[in-house]
């Protein structure tokens, strides 16, 4: 339900629109570039610089009320504190109101670059996705820590500039313009807000689609949506009919197919695919916690096993590792009195990424001090009534490695504290115990346990000196 906000190919010629030649702020409008039900977006040139270029979006005249005002400045700020907070939300520099039309407007940065919608009906090469899809997690980061949810993720709202080769750099657009929309769009004729749908129905999660509470977990759902498609080149319901009503049902009846399904031909890891359908749970609670922790999930994913194409005749099924609420928490608690209270985290990303009890039982006992993982295996098997189908996994071969200085790790610990406090001492034990481990690996192991990539390049820039 939102507008077209970003500069696209469209030319609209042959329409001549008065706004155009016109100063807003500091910059004139010379081109529109985007049209939806919010307004449009122009192309704008400052007025005394021509080579510095923005874009420019004004509400339409049918949204004009004193009520949405407020809220359209309201959502300005919003916008302005979450483009300070991080490069992978869309800049906004100003916001003001055109006086003699009484139309408020925005003025945010010009992107160059490719819309997510172009790159839509074929799948992308895994490593780009999930690039992607960590830069996504990360902007939306910084929004839900401030308490705001998108509310209307789609690939339409989403900008790439750059190229493939150098690397993409995401840009999310619209944060809060999807509710002001939606709230005008439901605007009762006696001036109150009535409740209804908000959203775009192919990305929307089953709660939202019934109109009860969006929360940040909304969100993940549709970067599972977005993701899947990403990966396969196509949704994960195989829908012909793309009304409300078939994507109502597909969100909350039906389970999502295996990419293998979709996509024959495809090479996406089982550990990446399972993280993806994790997101697409029909109950927010079975969803990963956040958006951090899918960051993480996706870099652990993507280097935990090797993709191959499969046969045009085998199907892979990766759907995460289902545990009652009995056998979860009898583990969680076996876990938490060797490890402390990380253990529901490790727990969860665990269970993501696990193709078997037996597999997730191996995860969380790498977590573990070496001489803790037999026991640990043993008991936990038995909490879960599982039995080993394969010998525990080992290198037999490996060359012990050398343990790293005393010194730097108590260094890394002091320093790793300053960003996540206590549980420092804690992170650095596990992240240490792997063999053929380096300084600058543990630095890497320990700044991906930050989330926050701005404080994670200050932790790595601690040790340059």
């Amino acid at each position: 339900m939102s507008e077209i906000s970003l500069p696209t190919v469209a030319s609209f010629q042959g329409r001549r629109d008065p706004l155009l030649g016109r100063t807003v702020g500091r910059y004139r409008l010379v081109e529109k570039i985007g049209v939806g039900g919010m307004g449009s977006v122009y192309r704008a040139i400052h007025v005394e610089i021509d080579d510095l270029m923005a874009a420019v979006k004004l509400l339409s005249q049918s949204l004009n009320t004193s009520d949405l005002h407020q809220r359209f400045r309201n959502e300005a700020a919003i916008c302005a504190r979450l483009s300070e907070r991080s490069p992978y939300i869309v800049q906004i520099y100003d916001y003001g109101i055109l006086d003699d039309l009484d139309l408020p407007y925005f003025t945010m940065e010009f992107l160059k670059g490719h819309a997510l919608d172009d790159l839509a009906g074929s799948p992308l090469p895994v490593e780009q996705v999930v690039a992607i899809g960590v830069q996504l997690c990360e902007g939306l980061q910084v929004a839900h820590d401030l308490g705001v949810v998108h509310r209307d993720l789609k690939p339409g709202n989403i900008y790439l500039s750059g190229d493939p080769q150098s690397g993409w750099r995401v840009k999310i657009l619209d944060f809060g313009i999807a509710k002001l929309v939606s709230d005008a769009m439901i605007y009762g004729e006696r001036g109150q807000l009535t409740h209804g749908y908000l959203g775009t129905p192919r990305y929307s999660a089953p709660e939202q689609l019934r109109g009860q509470a969006v929360t940040a977990l909304s969100d993940v759902y549709s970067l599972g949506m977005i993701l899947y498609e990403l990966f396969s080149g196509t949704d994960p319901f195989a829908l012909a009919d793309q009304s409300f009503n078939s994507w109502y049902h597909a969100h909350t009846e039906r389970m999502p197919r295996a990419m293998a399904q979709a996509n024959p031909y495809g090479a996406v890891p089982p550990a990446v695919e399972r993280v993806v359908l994790a997101c697409l749970q029909k109950e927010p609670r079975s969803r990963p916690a956040g958006m951090r922790e899918i960051a993480q999930l996706l870099r652990s994913a993507v280097h935990s096993e090797p993709s191959r194409p499969l046969r045009r005749d085998e199907t892979r099924i990766a759907y995460p590792l289902e545990l009652n609420a009995n056998q979860r928490d009898r583990l969680q608690k076996h876990l938490a009195s060797l490890i402390g209270p990380i253990a529901p985290i490790l727990m969860r990303q665990a269970q993501v990424l696990a193709q078997d009890a037996q597999d997730l039982v191996e995860r969380l006992a790498e977590q573990l001090p070496e001489k803790q993982r037999a026991s640990f295996s043993h008991k936990a098997m038995d909490l879960l009534g599982a039995t080993p189908s394969r010998p525990p996994a080992t290198n037999p071969g490996a060359d012990p490695s050398p343990a790293l200085d005393a010194n730097f790790v108590q260094r890394c610990e002091r320093e790793l504290a300053h960003f996540v406090g206590p549980i420092a001492a804690r992170l650095v034990q596990v992240a240490s115990q792997s063999g053929h481990l380096t300084q600058a690996d543990l630095i890497d192991r320990l700044a991906a346990q930050i989330g926050d990539p701005t404080k994670a390049a200050q932790f790595r820039r601690r040790f340059l000196s």
